[in-house]
């Protein structure tokens, strides 16, 4: 039975972004070696090396490399990864922001 590797590929933050068996990948350099053997779990690790899916339902990711095992992150760990998008100005504020630059504009062009 043929022996596979199984590499994965983590961010600066040790994160685990993605996973796969030298069965599939070309090229290794950039990606981790964590394990080695034969069967289905080798072979085909991104589906059955991992007991959740790589990324939860909100799209962060599960795992960290920590040394060369695959730990599931904590729930906190995850909630820090969470970027909440900046407040939409109100049409008031919009309108406010747009004359003020006009105004200084006007001013500018007025003493040429």
């Amino acid at each position: 039975m043929e022996s596979y590797k199984v590499y994965v590929k983590t961010d600066s933050a040790g994160r685990v972004t993605a996973i796969d068996s030298s069965a599939f990948l070309r090229e290794a350099a950039g990606w981790v070696l964590i394990a080695e053997g034969s069967g289905d779990e080798f072979h085909h690790a991104q589906s059955n090396f991992l007991p959740l899916p790589l990324m939860t339902e909100e799209g962060l990711y599960r795992y960290k490399l920590a040394g060369s095992a695959l730990v599931e992150r904590t729930s906190e760990e995850m909630a820090a990864d969470v970027t909440h998008p900046l407040p939409t100005p109100s049409d008031a504020d919009r309108i406010a922001a747009l004359e003020a630059a006009m105004l200084t504009l006007m001013e500018g062009t007025s003493n040429v």
